[in-house]
């Protein structure tokens, strides 16, 4: 069978229309895959940050500099159902004998949708209960932070840790 060159070049385009046509499709999926990819990679690096500032805030023991990173609508929940809100808890942090000596973070997961970025962790403190050292278990957490125009502020930590 002889075909024309009008049939032929119509096979030849047909072709690679459907050879062109996955790789044309593929290709913006993978670059979407690759940012998010390193979207999520710089939401880890940035929640890592603030939950690392948050306990480095508290290890060294400033109100001053915590009551600076905590937004004023701050609250902290507290698995015995206890709960405070930011001047609350300010004062409590001033007048206790609780001093958190080290820490360490695991499993932190980061969502990060506009100026608002939410943690899930876990940590573990090694910290001096009214002269007494204890080793707390690793405890579940969760966080909030805002960013604000004087940059990233905490507006919220829950602990869920067994009572």
């Amino acid at each position: 069978m002889v075909y024309s060159p009008r049939v032929l070049r119509a096979t030849r385009i047909r072709l690679a229309l459907a050879l062109a046509l996955p790789l044309a499709v593929a290709a913006p999926a993978q670059a979407a895959e690759r940012a998010t990819a390193e979207q999520q990679a710089a939401n880890l690096e940035l929640g890592t940050r603030l939950v690392n500032r948050f306990w480095s805030l508290l290890v060294a023991g400033d109100p001053d500099d915590l009551r600076a990173f905590l937004s004023p609508a701050f609250q902290v929940q507290r698995a015995n159902g206890s709960g405070q809100n930011r001047n609350q808890y300010l004062a409590s942090f001033a007048n206790s004998t609780t001093v958190i000596s080290d820490f360490a973070l695991s499993k932190l997961r980061v969502t990060h949708a506009g100026g608002v970025l939410v943690a899930r962790y876990v940590s573990q403190t090694t910290q001096t209960i009214s002269g007494t050292p204890y080793s707390a278990a690793p405890a579940p957490r969760i966080a909030t932070f805002v960013q604000t125009p004087k940059g990233w502020r905490m507006t919220s930590n829950a602990n869920f840790n067994a009572p």
